[in-house]
């Protein structure tokens, strides 16, 4: 089979071969694009930035015309700047032809298969020369085909960006590739894809690809080392990102792409700009402009960026490949980046935000232009509204937060600029906007859009807009004092009222003292006179039939404020009109124009103000003061000033008022008018409820305070020498009372020898509290008594032990209830007989005794609750529970001997049993009973208790 030489080269290359005829049968161009012809150097087109780095070839010339720095330079291959050398491929297979550091072409040593495609093998070729490269230099390179040898000249001048250098398979090693992908930074765990491409004509993926992970919220990542077949790559990325308006994560991730040639790069960043000019680049590249003509790589790029930035108004000075922008750099591009990202982001999600791209990559594809004037709009009419809610200098605060670079590119100039000429505002302090003026939108598609300034159809917005230059130049939604007032003059009559321009319910009032208009309400045109601080108080009837009044006060209305504003007048306001301010304290009239309303003149407040239908009724106005005059109406009906209320009417708030009196309002007039009565038990004549007053606060009296109807009150007991007072109110004993209370215990005294004994009251009976200590004479003798052990000092502690007709007085000698009681006697205790007890006192019946048992819970506790807390024997104490206060003392037998001191005590009743025997009382140590058993009158001496006459 034939052999072939496939030489891939620039057309200048080319043209040397050609001049081989036949020997060279086979000779492919990669990228049949070619350079524009043109019959003189006239006809050639004007060169600018938009077509800078594109060849020409004029007729008769034999140099190559490059457009560098807006003129066409002529590059001959002997003087020109560029030089060209060869280098063999790695594999052997071939050579690549180097021209300033370009390839312009290989030439591969393979031989053709029968399917007439490239290779070291074909197929099924057989082995033959083929076509080899048997020399090379700088300057030339020598092919033989068989019999044939040709010599390429190399010396052949070609710039940078031809279709040509881009028709390479230039095998490529990098130390790595690395970049940031950004939204707002992709965050930790999003992936990122590697992509070969075959070469710069066709961009065809090939089977090489590479997959990495960014692993750190700063969206950055980097491929290893690695050889690629060409210097041309797609880099993909897909994950989450920040959001920078909201600061946040995306709510759903995203996949951007990027188009680069890696032989002058090992960083590639991948964002909004790279995405969105992929797919504009591959159709420039291999589709070719609106012309037909082909673009490289770099040309297309340079030109999609341009055409995409123009679509936000926004133009570079130099060149800038998107690759190269970062949303946390410094320079104008990065500010663009930045920008864009912000405007097509706006408050959508990550989902619409993919569409919305995508839409815009698949109408820049074709001829470069984005016309969707309604989505343009809509993203002009959210920066615009964002601009004037301040909110891009939290898009600033967003950005800066993250704190993953070191600023924030001045991206707000370029969407102000995108807001200015997409709306038709222009640009905020530019020369042709004129600062603090008011204008419409007259950009159909806006939502803010309407026809005319002052435009009427009810359709269209009436939001305006404001050129502002605080902070920073920049359009704000102006207010509606703003909007309605724009072009009236500042000189008008003082209190003049207008209608708004565009907001025509809206009323304006002019205000001489801050020489500006200003919100006036609704009342100013119904009323038909503004209401100014020269009119304050003024009151008016408008055509409605209401009177209004001019008030002084900071007060909110219509969702304004104002410092004086008209209200309709109250009540209070219309009927006390002209009435004098002197007049009596609590005077009382009925209104001017509601006469069935009161009112009342309080001096405190120098005004007249409402009253109440009992200030009438009563004849006399409640005011402060009368504060707690009771009032009597009628025979049953009594009323109270009271104040301090919550009592409301229209829009007065009482601070005093008459209100029916309360039965505790009427109990406690009748204890005021008896505070003085120190102890005394109050009973209200109203409701019965009884009190005592105590250190000047009221309470209920005690149960022992309401039996003997006598309170003890601090005044009692504190103004006395002794810190208590002795009272003798209740049942003939005297009480202490002191700060505990009254006493259990009473006393009284013994005319006879003016012995003072002590008493309690328990139950319906009246009781000594200890036992009796008085000499019992017969004559002129002590008989039948005795002090335990006849020591002197016992009846001084436990009273003296009686023989029962000493107990009885049988002598007489006191009284004649017992006269001739005695041993062997028999006597009557159907009566009280006195006995040794004081006057108005007597010895008690066993019925008494037995009384007393059952007061104290029955005799089998009898004991335990009557003895005392001490001086029992055998842990026999008593609990004393009522003050009887029993004690050990023992007593004196029949024969003359003490007995059972500390074990017992035995007291005497009055009651017989026969004529030998009486009833006593038995308490002892060991028992907690109370045994009521006879004893012999026959000289056995006990103790007495004496219990009060009834």
């Amino acid at each position: 089979m034939k052999k072939s030489l496939v030489l891939l080269m620039a057309p200048a290359a080319l043209a040397f071969l050609s001049a081989c005829g036949d020997s060279v049968e086979n000779v492919n161009q990669i990228n049949q694009m070619g350079m524009e012809v043109v019959s003189s150097e006239d006809d050639l087109p004007k060169c600018n930035k938009d077509n800078e780095g594109e060849q020409a070839l004029v007729k008769g010339e034999s140099v190559v015309r490059v457009c560098v720095d807006g003129k066409w330079a002529a590059m001959d291959g002997a003087g020109g700047d560029y030089s060209c050398s060869t280098v063999e491929l790695k594999d052997k297979s071939g050579l690549k032809i180097i021209c300033n550091g370009d390839s312009i072409g290989v030439v591969y040593n393979g031989a053709d298969g029968k399917q007439g495609k490239a290779g070291k093998d074909g197929e099924d070729g057989d082995s033959g020369s083929g076509c080899s490269i048997t020399d090379r230099s700088d300057t030339a390179v020598v092919v033989v085909c068989g019999d044939s040898t040709m010599v390429i000249d190399l010396n052949v001048g070609l710039p940078n960006d031809t279709a040509e250098a881009d028709s390479e398979r230039t095998s490529i090693s990098l130390d790595s590739v690395a970049g940031f992908t950004q939204k707002g930074p992709f965050l930790k765990g999003a992936t990122v894809y590697l992509y070969e491409l075959s070469d710069g004509r066709t961009l065809k993926q090939t089977n090489g690809n590479f997959t990495s992970k960014i692993t750190s919220d700063d969206g950055h990542y980097k491929f290893s080392a690695r050889d690629l077949v060409s210097q041309y790559a797609m880099v993909i990325v897909d994950g989450y990102y920040r959001n920078e308006v909201t600061g946040e994560a995306s709510d759903a991730p995203i996949r951007l792409s990027a188009l680069t040639d890696l032989r002058k790069r090992s960083s590639v960043n991948v964002n909004l700009l790279t995405n969105m000019e992929f797919d504009r680049v591959y159709n420039l590249v291999t589709r070719g402009d609106s012309t037909g003509k082909k673009l490289t790589v770099k040309a297309a790029k340079r030109q999609a960026q341009r055409e995409i930035l123009k679509q936000f108004h926004i133009e570079l000075d130099g060149n800038t490949d998107a690759e190269d922008m970062d949303v946390f750099g410094a320079t104008d591009a990065d500010a663009a980046l930045l920008a864009v990202s912000v405007l097509l982001q706006g408050d959508s999600n990550a989902t619409a935000l993919m569409v919305l791209l995508t839409e815009i990559s698949d109408a820049i594809e074709l001829n470069g232009e984005w016309n969707d004037s309604a989505t343009r709009a809509r993203l002009a009419d959210w920066a615009l509204k964002a601009d004037a809610d301040n909110r891009l200098s939290q898009f600033r605060k967003n950005v800066a937060d993250w704190h993953l670079g070191d600023g924030v590119p001045d991206f707000e100039k370029f969407v102000r600029n995108y807001v200015g000429i997409e709306t038709g505002l222009g640009v905020c302090g530019s020369d042709t906007v004129v600062v603090n003026a008011a204008v419409n939108i007259a950009e159909p598609h806006s939502a803010y859009y309407a026809e005319t300034y002052a435009g009427t159809n009810p359709k269209q917005s009436k939001v305006r807009f404001i050129c502002k230059t605080d902070g920073g130049a920049r359009w704000r939604i102006a207010t509606d004092l703003e909007k309605d007032t724009l072009g009236w003059t500042r000189d008008t009559v003082n209190g003049a009222i207008r209608n708004g321009r565009i907001n025509m319910n809206l009323t304006y009032v002019f205000d001489d003292a801050a020489k500006a208009w200003r919100h006036g309400t609704s009342l100013d045109s119904v009323i038909g006179l503004s209401c100014m601080p020269t009119r304050i108080d003024t009151m008016l009837k408008a055509a409605d039939n209401v009177w209004y009044r001019c008030v002084d006060s900071t007060m909110l209305q219509e969702g304004y404020e104002w410092n004086s504003a008209w209200r309709r007048a109250s009540s209070i306001e219309t009927d006390t009109l002209g009435w004098t301010r002197d007049t009596v304290n609590g005077a009382i009239r009925n209104g001017r124009i509601n006469m069935n309303l009161t009112y009342v003149f309080d001096d405190a407040a120098k005004a007249w103000r409402h009253g109440t239908s009992l200030d009438s009724l009563l004849g006399l106005s409640c005011i402060l003061a009368r504060k707690d005059t009771l009032l009597r109406a009628s025979a049953i009906d009594y009323y109270k000033c009271v104040g301090d209320t919550t009592v409301s009417f229209e829009e007065s708030n009482w601070k005093s008022v008459w209100r029916r009196a309360t039965d505790d309002d009427l109990d406690m007039d009748y204890w005021e008018r008896n505070r003085n009565e120190i102890g005394l038990l109050l009973k209200s004549p109203f409701t019965g409820r009884t009190m005592v007053w105590d250190a000047d606060s009221l309470r209920e009296p005690m149960p022992v305070e309401q039996e003997w109807n006598r309170g003890c009150v601090k005044e009692m007991y504190e103004n006395t020498e002794n810190g208590y007072l002795i009272d003798t109110l209740y049942n003939g004993l005297a009480y202490t009372c002191s700060d505990t209370g009254w006493s259990k215990l009473g006393t009284f005294m013994d005319p006879r020898g003016r012995t003072v004994y002590k008493g309690v009251r328990i139950g319906s009976q009246t009781w000594m509290a200890e036992n009796l200590n008085s000499r019992y004479y017969a004559g002129t003798d002590v008989y039948g008594n005795f002090c335990y052990g006849e020591e002197e000092d016992n009846c001084e502690k436990y009273g003296r032990l009686y023989t029962w007709a000493a107990a009885m007085d049988s002598a007489g000698s006191r009284s004649m209830d017992g006269a001739g009681c005695g041993y062997s006697k028999t006597c009557s205790s159907n009566y009280f007989v006195r006995g040794v007890c004081p006057e108005d006192w007597h010895l008690p019946r066993k019925t008494e005794w037995e009384t007393l048992f059952k007061e104290v819970g029955g005799k089998d506790v009898a004991g335990k609750m009557l003895k005392s807390q001490t001086g029992w024997n055998s842990n026999g104490n008593g609990t004393d529970a009522i003050g009887f206060a029993a004690l050990p003392v023992g007593y004196k037998n029949s024969y003359g001997f003490f007995k059972d001191y500390g074990n017992a005590t035995i007291f005497w009743s009055s009651t017989e049993d026969g004529t030998t025997d009486a009833y006593a009382i038995h308490l002892y140590d060991n028992e907690e009973n109370a045994d009521l058993d006879i004893e012999g009158k026959d000289g056995e001496a006990y103790s007495v208790r004496c219990v009060k006459d009834n």
